[in-house]
């Protein structure tokens, strides 16, 4: 065992006397075990299936989702979908719209998975009209239910729909468009299966595609469409996948002037994905089409730990010619072989730790990155040291040659860098990250907690859904951007005037709030009945004080409006908003609460909330509560391993410092480009920090056993880069160019994650080459070394 084994202590090299024999004592044996593990895991990540769910979404332990399951049954979910038909024609009333309008909604009472007791549209049952006549209340269907079509019944109709209040909620306020709304259950009730959000998407394009015409447009929006759009979309990420494999091919040729070497980092970080995939299969896991992207970080950190072999390994046979290809191996084994296991280690619970958030698409996500990281510590420090062992070089002198000259050149960048170390230099850089410290502070108050796109932000603006959602939302006066707040008070309270004030009385506040559309409950609905018993007089709006004519206004509203349960225990308030933007969910929210706050009523509880708005902010609330948490957790994990490996205060400043202020410049940057930080980001954000400290602890590594070897710092740091540098710089670059053809993607998110990406892999490769050393100037005292 040569000396570069005892530079990471004596913990290190007992760990390397034990593995150098297991990798490279029986290679064969090695290659063989892998080989058959890929096949089989292989084999599982072929039967890997996409896996999406609407319930997944949930944070279930919080408030407003116990709220939201406890009358999920009465009063419906937040799982829409909505079919609107918009004509060409002055109004709906003639026989091709109905016609098309009666079809579409029985194609959507066949979609699989819908709730067919929540379909509605002007052609189902509970869909009624009342009026007052000189015998009283008469009410009955708005369509009849012998309808057949003619002037005469569309007359009929026309008066119907005046009557009902169905205008603006199933038809568009200038009466040129209609409504089909569903509810989708998580199961289907035909099989029992998991519902097939995909298949459900393909049956409302499949609607479309037959109902469209010249005079008729269909406008579809809804999660399982969101989620049909993104599946779509797959085959153009994994052209993007596609791409990215190649420019990266493109670069490692032109780097390791070698076609065998520059497949090698690509082989092995493959592998680890095909793993990743197998490994969640054989857990039971399907691949969520929001986590579609996790794959490729895993490539991406994939490919940075083997390009750092590999170009160790070159290194090797650079500096010495008379070594074996073996030899070569396992020198850059010894090397990399623990800062490498260390740095991935920390990834994989520094990911791992995102599963604190109960939400169960983020814990799949956690898990999902894991299993990579973990695939990465097999094939980037078994499986490559032991191919790149078998390499051989065609013309190894040309080989040295090239190497040397490259070398040559790249000295002068190198010398450049190497002043960091210096004092004025160090203190010029810390000066300036200071003053970067000082911006992403001030810009991380702009940071927002879920979506700020008024459309769905994983879509284009221009995407069909996206024109969809703008379609529907400025022709109806309510949209599927809702929120119910349960105001929950003791039976028989529709005939307290008390409570049903109170109602009356947050629903206005809520009608008046900013971003708010419309909002309705029982006692607003209840107030209007007086007016017709009374000739239309609009001085009795109001909610009648008289027991029993409170009685009979409220007995005036069908069950089927939705706004209380049989025994009148339950009343929600329904909030239909413009949009889900973050800042539009918090309004709603701080009235609710400042309104609950101020007023007290015996009996009553208003409680937040249902609908798929509720589960927003819910979901942004997990997320706001937990983000610190998660980080914190993250970096102290990070700090342990550090300390552990290193044995150094010195290392710990060099390494985690600069990684959190990328940290910090990644936060100011989502809040100044308008990403916010929700269930698709926050995963994203601690992949960041994972790659940035892989190049950290590299750097730290070689420059440990620099300065051990009795160097000045800037002649320690010099060699550094001569060494690790070049991989560090080559990985960033690479990966930058790679992701940033995502900015052309159709899919919103994708872009969005392209551009986060190229910034945190920018200032991670900053961070790792010149503000670590500046670091190192004040941390690391003359004659001293990293480790104690």
């Amino acid at each position: 065992m040569t000396g570069e084994a005892s530079q990471h202590g004596k913990l290190a090299a007992r760990v390397l006397r034990v593995a150098e024999p297991l990798v490279f004592g029986r290679r064969g044996v090695v290659l063989v075990l892998l080989a058959l593990t890929t096949l089989l895991l292989g084999w599982q990540a072929t039967q890997i299936s996409v896996d999406a769910g609407f319930q997944k979404q949930l944070p279930l332990d919080h408030p407003y989702i116990e709220t939201y399951l406890d009358h999920q049954a009465a009063f419906g979910g937040a799982n829409l979908i909505a079919v609107a038909l918009r004509t060409e024609q002055p109004d709906i009333y003639n026989a091709a719209f109905f016609d098309a309008l009666d079809q579409v909604t029985s194609d959507v009472f066949f979609v699989p998975g819908v709730d067919k007791a929540t379909v509605r549209s002007l052609f189902t049952p509970g869909v009624r009209y009342l009026e007052i006549t000189d015998d009283g209340f008469a009410s009955d269907d708005v369509v009849p239910r012998d309808y057949t079509p003619s002037p005469e019944t569309f007359a009929a109709i026309r008066g119907n729909v005046a009557k009902s209040g169905v205008i603006g909620r199933l038809v568009a306020n200038d009466q040129r468009g209609a409504l089909v709304i569903a509810e989708l259950l998580e199961f289907d009730p035909a099989t029992g299966d998991k519902l097939d959000y995909t298949a459900v998407a393909d049956k409302l394009e499949a609607i479309r595609a037959e109902h469209s015409s010249a005079d008729i447009s269909i406008h579809i929006i809804g999660f399982a469409k969101i989620v049909g759009d993104v599946v779509d979309a797959a085959g153009e990420v994994l052209l993007f996948f596609g791409i990215a494999l190649l420019m990266t091919f493109a670069l490692l040729w032109l780097y390791c002037a070698s076609f065998r070497l520059a497949l090698l980092p690509l082989f092995v970080a493959l592998v680890a994905v095909v793993w990743e995939f197998g490994l969640l299969r054989a857990l039971g896991f399907g691949l969520d089409p929001f986590a579609i992207l996790v794959p490729f970080l895993v490539l991406a950190i994939g490919v940075s730990h083997a390009i750092q072999m590999v170009n160790a390994w070159v290194g090797e046979m650079a500096a010495d010619p008379a070594l074996t290809p073996l030899q070569a191996s396992k020198h850059s084994f010894r090397s990399l072989a623990i800062p490498g296991t260390v740095a991935l280690i920390t990834d994989v619970i520094g990911f791992a730790t995102i599963y604190l958030i109960d939400i169960d698409i983020i814990q799949e996500m956690a898990i999902n990155a894991a299993l990579g990281m973990a695939a990465i510590i097999v094939t980037n420090k078994l499986l490559l040291p032991v191919l790149l062992s078998y390499v051989r070089l065609p013309n190894p002198q040309q080989f040295v040659d090239r190497q040397a000259k490259r070398t040559a050149a790249l000295n002068r960048v190198w010398r450049v860098l190497a002043l960091a170390v210096t004092r004025p230099a160090a203190v010029l850089i810390l000066l300036a990250g200071l003053g970067a410290l000082w911006w992403s502070l001030v810009a991380y108050d702009d940071l927002e907690i879920g979506d700020l796109q008024a459309g769905v932000p994983e879509l284009r603006p221009n995407s069909q859904y996206n024109i969809d959602a703008r379609t529907i939302a400025a022709n109806f006066s309510v949209s599927v951007d809702q929120m119910k707040i349960i105001a929950e008070a003791p039976p028989e309270s529709c005939n307290d005037f008390a409570i049903l004030d109170e109602i009356d009385r947050l629903t206005w506040h809520l009608q008046n709030t900013q971003d708010v559309v419309t909002a309705a409950s029982l006692a607003t609905v209840a107030r209007r009945v007086p007016v017709g018993l009374n000739e239309g007089n609009p001085q009795w709006q109001q909610l009648p004080r008289n027991i029993y004519r409170l009685a009979a206004a409220t007995r005036a509203i069908p069950s089927s409006a939705g706004l209380a349960n049989p025994d009148c225990s339950v009343m929600p308030v329904l909030v239909y908003t413009v949009d889900h933007k973050a800042d539009t969910i918090d309004r709603v929210v701080e009235v609710v609460q400042g309104f609950a706050l101020q007023r007290d009523v015996p009996g009553l509880e208003l409680r937040l909330a249902s609908g798929n708005l509720g589960v927003m902010a819910a979901t942004n609330d997990v997320i706001a509560a937990k983000e610190k948490e998660i980080v914190l957790w993250v970096y102290a994990v990070l700090i342990v391993f550090i300390f552990l490996f290193f044995r150094s205060k010195a290392a710990i400043a060099c390494a985690v410092l600069p990684l959190a202020l990328t940290s910090m410049l990644t936060y100011a940057f989502m809040a100044q480009v308008g990403i916010g930080l929700k269930v698709a980001t926050l995963p994203i954000v601690a992949l960041g920090v994972g790659i940035g400290v892989d190049d950290s602890l590299y750097l730290l590594s070689v420059l440990q056993r620099r300065l051990q070897l009795g160097e000045d710092l800037r002649s320690a740091w010099f060699h550094t880069l001569q060494r690790t540098g070049r991989a560090v710089v080559f990985t960033s670059v690479a990966l930058m160019a790679a992701v940033a053809t995502w900015l052309w993607s159709d899919l919103q998110f994708q872009a969005d994650m392209g551009l986060l990406l190229v910034f945190m892999f920018a200032v991670n490769l900053l961070g790792a080459v010149v503000i670590l050393p500046a670091i190192a100037h004040f941390a690391i005292r003359p004659g001293s070394r990293l480790t104690h």
